[in-house]
């Protein structure tokens, strides 16, 4: 549970605060704005079913808005993909643990991370922990800002992304 990635998706924080970004959940912006994002210097923590639900349904907000996002990117196609990517790596990735932890900065904040990550109990024992009924009663007392449901998210982006990949092929056909 110790991963790098490359933080593209960090510059996400800012573009969501525009009025003009539409996510797919208007609750999921409290989620990302001040969970997921709020991760620089500052070890951030969640169920990972919660982290692949909003990162996958961010993932297919970009697709489904792709043509309009360079103008509020100000970013290329390229680097847009790139960042999705990123989204999806993280999401697939934190599928391996029950929960998962991470941060953004510098070695300090790394080694801060690591020092959190080498006290958590096994894989196994966090899945028995989660599956207590103290846990399973915070499951269904949890707020609709942290939606839980990573398996219709994997689904809405696989969507987004075949439509995606469509409207993709219309425009290479059309520019011929």
């Amino acid at each position: 549970m110790n991963r790098e990635f490359e933080g593209l998706c960090i510059g996400l924080h800012d573009v969501i605060e525009s009025p003009k970004v539409r996510l797919l959940f208007d609750d999921s912006w409290y989620w990302l704005h001040y969970e997921f994002f709020q991760c620089r210097d500052y070890i951030c923590s969640e169920q990972a079913s919660v982290v692949r639900t909003h990162l996958l349904n961010l993932a297919a907000m970009l697709y489904r808005g792709f043509e309009e996002l360079p103008e509020k990117f100000s970013t290329d196609d390229d680097k847009t993909l790139r960042i999705i990517a990123e989204l999806v790596e993280i999401a697939e990735y934190a599928e391996d643990f029950p929960v998962c932890l991470w941060i953004y900065g510098d070695e300090t904040s790394k080694e801060t991370l690591s020092e959190a990550c080498e006290r958590l109990p096994s894989v196994e024992q966090l899945e028995f922990l989660m599956s207590l009924p103290h846990s399973r009663r915070r499951e269904r007392e949890r707020l609709s800002y942290a939606h839980d449901e990573p398996r219709v998210a994997l689904k809405r982006y696989r969507n987004e992304l075949a439509a995606f990949n469509k409207r993709a092929k219309l425009a290479g056909k059309k520019a011929q």
